[in-house]
Formats: structure tokens, sequence, C-alpha cells
């Protein structure tokens, strides 16, 4: 976990305290997909970096959860954005303007792609392709969210 360190005083005064207060980094990843593939998969590496993660299992619990609570990145499969014809990206962004979002898929297919980044997404990334360059995403995401 990531911590800062504020330190309030005063008027400084001789042989007063002064206070620290431990101030815990708060960035949250969303994950939605039909499992939790994603999730169980990134999800340690995510912890070790700070973040905190959501999962959610459907397009309707993702909005939800984008109205009521602070997410900074979602990573969404593309299974459920193409359950919708890709209009959930639309929705999404519709209510999180500037949110980055990151569709992951199981297959590498172009026509796919061109509709889904016609969407104005953040990142695509190819399953097969691995977790490193998924991993960089979500962490230059988190660092263009703030």
């Amino acid at each position: 976990m990531h911590f800062a360190f504020c330190i309030r005083d005063t008027a400084f005064q001789p042989n007063s305290q002064i206070q620290v207060a431990q101030m815990e980094k708060s960035q949250t990843l969303m994950i939605a997909e039909p499992g939790f593939g994603l999730a169980g998969l990134l999800g340690n590496s995510l912890a070790e970096k700070g973040y905190t993660v959501k999962s959610v299992t459907s397009i309707k619990d993702a909005l939800i959860t984008l109205q009521g609570e602070t997410i900074n990145v979602l990573v969404m499969d593309a299974r459920l954005a193409q359950d919708m014809g890709y209009e959930s990206i639309s929705i999404i962004k519709g209510v999180r303007k500037n949110l980055p979002i990151i569709v992951a898929t199981d297959e590498n297919n172009p026509e796919q792609e061109s509709s889904i980044r016609q969407k104005g997404i953040f990142y695509y990334h190819v399953k097969s392709f691995g977790t490193d360059e998924l991993m960089l995403a979500i962490t230059n995401a988190m660092t263009r969210s703030h």
C-alpha cells in the first residue's frame, strides 16, 4: 500500500506537538466482466500497487457503481460491451466523460477493435498477449485519471 504523510501545524510554538496524519492513497479500479477471470488474475498484483479493485459482472452493476463511487479506471471485458452493440461504452462515457476505459478481449478481431476504439477508449488489450501490457496500461490510466 502507498501512503502519503501530511504534517499539520497551526502556529508553531516551542514544545508544541506536530501532528502527523497518515493518509492512504486511494485509487480504485473497476473490472467489469461476465466472470472473475481478470479480477482473479490481476487482483493480487493490483493490490500490491496499492489499488482498490472492485469487480462487477454486468453493465448495469458497472453503471450503478460509477454513479455511487469514485472509480479511477474501468477495465471492461469486450463481451460485456458487445452485449449492447458497444453502446455501453458510450453510455459509460456519458456518465463519466473522462474515465479511462480499457477493453480486454479474448480474440484479436480487427473489426471489433475498430468499432470499440471509435468509442474513445483508453486502451484495447488482447488477453492472449499476457498481462504485462495490461498492467502498464492500467498504471498509465491511473496516472492520467487524476
